[in-house]
Order: structure tokens, then sequence, then C-alpha cells
């Protein structure tokens, strides 16, 4: 049934003949009558009418046993995350995507991955998206999976924005504001825009290393500020108010970058709450050098960075 619904009458035709031929198969190198080595010697445009309806028919049974296999026919030109933090310090997180889909998207393809509980209040903390439609939603750990489909039809080809915005606290960011993105899928630009109630000292961007999973906080932060001193890529810091931009170009499938901007306090605080907890520090304060330990070699208190939900 699959192959009825996928090959054209002429495709059929064509599929058939090749198989019962054995010189088209001897002309070409292949010497095992199979229908994928048959398809294999369609044209590109055939090929291409074969594959689709077959790989929205396994979509769809891998959804039925539980496995959501992303849809991966479009392509974004620019994704962009946006943090805006009203003066009571609350965040509106905001992400925006350009996507150009070429393949018209079916029920159950489109998704965006909220990191939102549902619960009792899910609907007052995330919006509703203002060009889709929510056909769904699925709770995957401390994430929730948001089913959508656009208001307009889509053409293929064309150029579509799509947002989806949150609310997350950020009383616990005013000295330093961490947050990620994650490039799910083909992106040509990824960015990060934070406004913020505060004036930034500096900041920093980077791509996570293949450790940060395993990091701790002390870890990832210490290599944040080596990046401040090597890095070439910087975030560009508006004077005057808390405006911090970044983006990267070409990121691959699956890379995760980080941004961390600082105000004088949150820099200050943390490059001393590194040195206090170095090797070297805690090998003085075992030993007690110079007698009596002072009250100035207490190890400060973290100084609240906190990662923004992605």
């Amino acid at each position: 049934m699959v192959c009825a619904g996928a090959f054209s009458p002429s495709d059929f035709i064509c599929v058939v003949e090749l198989l019962s031929s054995g010189g088209a198969t001897a002309r070409t190198g292949v010497h095992r009558r199979t229908a994928m080595n048959a398809v294999r010697l369609l044209p590109i445009s055939r090929r291409r009418s074969i594959a689709q309806p077959m790989t929205r028919w396994l979509r769809r049974m891998l959804r039925q046993v539980g496995l959501d296999v992303p849809f991966s026919r479009f392509v974004c030109p620019e994704e962009v995350k946006t943090i805006a933090i009203d003066p009571q310090w609350q965040a509106t997180v905001t992400i925006r995507r350009q996507m150009v889909f070429l393949e018209r998207p079916e029920k159950g393809d489109l998704r965006d991955v909220v990191p939102v509980l549902r619960d009792a209040h899910f609907e007052r903390h995330v919006h509703a998206s203002p060009d889709a439609i929510d056909t769904g939603h699925r709770s995957v750990g401390a994430n929730t999976f948001i089913y959508w489909m656009p208001r307009v039809p889509i053409i293929e080809y064309a150029v579509y924005t799509h947002e989806r915005s949150w609310i997350a606290p950020a009383g616990d960011v005013r000295d330093v504001l961490c947050t990620e993105v994650m490039c799910r899928g083909k992106v040509g630009v990824m960015a990060i825009e934070i406004l913020a109630p505060v004036v930034y000292e500096t900041a920093v961007a980077f791509k996570l290393p293949r450790w940060h999973r395993l990091a701790s906080e002390r870890r990832l932060m210490k290599h944040a500020l080596a990046q401040l001193e090597t890095s070439r890529s910087r975030p560009t810091l508006r004077d005057g108010i808390g405006r911090v931009e970044w983006k990267v170009a070409r990121p691959r499938n699956g890379n995760r970058f980080v941004c961390i901007a600082f105000t004088a306090k949150g820099l200050a605080g943390w490059q001393q709450l590194l040195e206090k907890t170095s090797l070297a520090s805690r090998l003085r304060r075992l030993v007690r050098i110079g007698g009596r330990r002072r009250d100035s070699e207490a190890v400060p208190t973290s100084p609240g960075r906190v990662l923004l939900p992605r």
C-alpha cells in the first residue's frame, strides 16, 4: 500500500521495467534486482516524489509507538532569542524564527520546545503564538513540547516568521545573566538579544565545550572568564543601556552556545569567588599560613548566577 501511494503510474512502470531488464542493471553496475536499486536509477525529481510520501508515512508510524521524529523539511535563515526584562525583573523570552518550508508540514510536524512545566499556571506563563494555532502539548522532562500549525497556508520556498514567548522570573540575574541557545536544524544565523534595566560591564559568548554537561557551575564560569581574555567574537554592548547583542553564522545542528552578561558587581564577585576557591587558596587555608585565618579570607557567596531557561 505504501508503494502504490508513493509511485505514480509512470514511475511504477519504469521500476518494473528496470527490475525485469538485465541490461539496465548491467550498464549501471547494479547486480541485485531490488526495488531500492531500481529507485536509484530514477531521475532525482522522481526519487523525491517517491521518498516524501514514504517519509511522511514513516513519521506517522513512529509517532504512534511514541517516537517523535522531528520534521526537518525546512530551513531557518535566522533565529533570534530575545530576553526583555522589565523594571519589576520579570523576563519575557521570545524566540523568533524565519522559516522556509521545502515541504508542506502536517499536523504534529511542527513543535516548539518551551522550558516551562505543564501545570495549572502554564497558560499564564506561556503566551499564545500570534502566527500559529496550538494543536497539542506533551511534557518531556522539565520542558513542554507545543505542537502548532500556521494560521495561513504555507507556500513552499517562501519566508514564514514564527514567534513563541514565555515568562521567566529574573530576580536572581541582576548582576550576572546567563542564557543559552541550541541549534535545532538548518539555521543560517542565530542571535541573542538582552534588554535589562541595568548597565552591563562586559559580556562573553562561546560555544559550549563537550564537557559542559559534567561541569560544575564554577568550572563553567571559570571557562567564561577565560574567554573574556581570548575570545575574538564578543557580544556588542550598547552604552548607557542594558542591551547586549550577539550572533553566530552557520551553526551546526546540535551546537549549543552560551551568552553571559556581567555587571561590574557581578564580574568582581565571580573573580573573587574563583580566586578564593582556587587550589592555592584552599592550601593556604588548610595550613593557615600567617596564623589564624582572617575574615577577609572567608569564601564569598555565589554572585547569584542563574541560567535562564533556553
